[in-house]
């Protein structure tokens, strides 16, 4: 028997935290540590057939062992977990998510509100059947560009977070209908958001933005849009053509004025004016069978 056979026979006997310490040692208890993870891996077997990670031992069990801390303290069984295809977590005071949970791959919703996450793993992206992502109630700053992954995305909820801008790839969730972001810390949109082809409910009040990008005008599935409480001072003409626009709140800006062009928006019965610098209303608003405007 070699020394590497007496360290290993030694390592049978740590626990992960021993192992990890002993694996900084030098490289005959690093080679070792790698194979103990293999035997540490057996504590899983019941779930590998469901989650088989084609990592090597060490990263697959410290994906296996993290994930497990977490819903530990959730109460949830790990074997339960991966029968799951959606998963409510809100009201946890959860504060990260592991890396881990982006091998959930039948997973369909994901509700995460309020809790008190600042960030998202990049791994979220690899959540391909999500279909409903809440997220509103945290702290979050910023989105990882992975998100624009979410391919069969189809509702967003991001509402009351600290969220400053918005990834370029939101505007690959070609399949999203709706997106909230009411009550964050957003100063502009990109102009990817016009990419949203099957957008209907767009949300942006209590924000921060000064300009809305020309490419809004491109969302013509939009019922819903509202951004009041920001800081706009004028509508983009392209947002005119929004023929399917049935809800419209601007109310609370700094606009000064309104084309004559909202005459077109032939299927609106909502409008919020009140609160901007507004002098006088467009003749063409009386073309319009809005039910309910607020001036």
């Amino acid at each position: 028997m070699n020394d590497k056979d007496v360290v290993y026979q030694i390592f049978n006997y740590l626990n992960i935290y021993d192992i990890i310490k002993c694996s900084t040692i030098n490289k005959l208890s690093r080679e070792a540590c790698d194979l103990q993870y293999a035997r540490l891996l057996n504590d899983y077997k019941r779930i590998q057939t469901t989650f088989l990670l084609k990592k090597p031992y060490k990263q697959t069990y410290i994906a296996y062992y993290k994930l497990d801390q977490f819903l530990k303290k959730l109460n949830i069984s790990l074997i339960d977990f991966f029968q799951f295809d959606r998963l409510y977590l809100s009201y946890k005071k959860i504060i990260e998510l592991p890396e881990s949970i982006g091998q959930l791959g039948n997973l369909r919703r994901l509700l995460l509100y309020n809790n008190r996450i600042t960030n998202l793993p990049e791994s979220i992206g690899e959540l391909s059947n999500l279909r409903r992502l809440r997220l509103d109630g945290n702290q979050i700053t910023e989105l990882p560009e992975s998100i624009g992954q979410l391919l069969n995305l189809r509702k967003l909820w991001l509402d009351n977070n600290k969220i400053t801008k918005l990834p370029k790839s939101i505007g690959q969730l070609s399949n999203l209908q709706i997106l909230t972001l009411h009550h964050n810390q957003i100063t502009e949109l990109p102009e990817s958001i016009g990419q949203l082809s099957g957008l209907r409910m767009l949300l942006l009040g209590y924000n921060k933005i000064s300009e809305l990008p020309e490419s809004t005008g491109q969302l013509s599935n939009l019922e819903e849009i509202s951004f009041q409480r920001n800081k706009i001072t004028k509508i983009p003409q392209t947002m005119w053509a929004l023929s399917n626009l049935r809800e419209l709140r601007i109310n609370d800006n700094r606009i000064t004025e309104l084309s004559e062009s909202i005459g077109q928006l032939v299927n609106l019965q909502q409008l919020s004016l009140y609160g901007n610098r507004l002098t006088k209303l467009p003749v063409s608003l009386s073309q319009l069978v809005i039910c309910n405007i607020d001036k």
